[in-house]
């Protein structure tokens, strides 16, 4: 049997989704990226939504919206994906990196209220939902009103996830979200969106994502457009096509269904392998708010005869694909290179990439391709367990 890692749903007929104005030649940004930000906005109770081409470029636009610059300072968990810190760098802004909390993946937030107590240059924080389980988004809210940051959530894997103070991405700072091929909505393999209540930020972040053009093609182009357009701001190419926003409106229409279908996947996987030794598994509480973007699971220390490496090679062998989110910022060698991190900097993040492996999670997953998941893993932890 071959399980990829992830494999996205797309329709039977691409009739399903092309609407006409996409058939009449329409490919770029017009009335379909507007129809998905519509409802991307009633999906996530949030004021304003800006669809643009990934999440690295929300992230970005979100910073640049609040005229960050050299001289300020951001902090990011080292555990995440690299555009959650580079995205910063790119204003000239120095990023400081935070290990994980003790119980988790998340942003340890008790040495965030360190490093803010003494340094008053840190303007942004880049908390990061990770998996799709929400950090506690209330304190960095209080953090954030008691040291005057701004906060820009990284949602790219948190679509669907409620936090303990409401829906991620209704939030008078900003929430950017990704559809990337792999999550849990796609809008054609790349996308992203940044969502706020903020309609001064909105209104920039938009013109910025098109050059700084005062007016979108479809407002020029089309039959009673008008030609004349102006150039306010320095901006960037970070807009999202119609083609790309059809495939999402479909995919966005089909969302809670399929993390009903994920969480079934979960609660199998944590029955199945519930008693296997050698391993932790994610906790599971009804009801929580959770996305559940990933299923990542945990290779104890010590207590196998060979490396999480080459137990991922051994997965492989029997046709599973499987990945490790994150190998943490602080271990890549341009970070160590110019900003000087050592490998052992942050040991809560450093032993849990050492150890995580993410087993495939998405809704076209079938009971028995989960079970085969299952039954594989246990014979090798019966096999390799010292």
């Amino acid at each position: 049997m071959k399980i990829p890692f992830h494999k996205s749903i797309l329709p039977k007929s691409w009739d399903a989704i092309i609407p006409e104005s996409v058939n009449s030649g329409w490919l770029t940004t017009g009335p379909q990226v507007t129809a998905f930000e519509k409802t991307l906005s009633k999906y996530l109770n949030a004021e304003h939504v800006v669809a643009v081409n990934s999440c690295t470029a929300a992230l970005h636009l979100g910073l640049i919206a609040k005229d960050f610059g050299p001289g300020d300072k951001f902090i990011v968990p080292t555990y995440t994906f690299v555009a959650s810190v580079e995205v910063g760098e790119w204003l000239g802004m120095e990023p400081i990196l935070v290990d994980c909390e003790t119980d988790g993946f998340g942003l340890d937030l008790n040495q965030v209220e360190d490093i803010l107590k003494e340094d008053q240059t840190v303007k942004a924080i880049i908390p990061v939902h990770y998996a799709g389980k929400s950090i506690d988004i209330k304190r960095v809210f209080e953090l954030a009103d008691k040291y005057g940051l701004f906060v820009l959530e990284d949602a790219a894997h948190a679509l669907e996830s409620e936090s303990n103070v409401g829906k991620v991405g209704n939030t008078a700072h900003a929430t950017a979200f990704s559809f990337y091929a792999n999550k849990n909505i796609t809008t054609g393999g790349e996308g992203g969106a940044l969502a706020t209540n903020d309609p001064d930020s909105a209104e920039k972040v938009r013109k910025l994502s098109l050059h700084g053009i005062t007016k979108d093609g479809w407002k020029r182009y089309s039959t009673g457009g008008k030609w004349e357009y102006d150039v306010s701001e320095l901006g960037y190419k970070y807009n999202m096509t119609d083609v790309s926003a059809s495939i999402g409106l479909w995919q966005l229409d089909r969302v809670d269904e399929w993390r009903k279908r994920r969480i079934d996947i979960v609660k199998q996987y944590l029955v199945g392998l519930k008693d296997t030794a050698g391993l932790n598994l994610p906790e599971f509480v009804e009801n929580d708010g959770h996305a559940w973007h990933l299923f990542v699971i945990q290779v104890k220390p010590n207590q196998w005869r060979l490396s999480r490496n080459e137990l991922i090679k051994k997965i492989n062998e029997v046709g599973i694909g499987v990945a490790v989110h994150f190998k943490p910022v602080h271990m890549l060698s341009y970070y160590q290179k110019n900003y000087g991190f050592k490998e052992d900097q942050f040991p809560r993040a450093k032993s849990l990439f050492e150890t995580v492996i993410t087993l495939p999670l998405y809704p076209g997953l079938l009971d028995n391709e989960v079970d085969y998941v299952i039954d594989s893993i246990r014979d090798l932890a019966r096999e390799y367990r010292k």
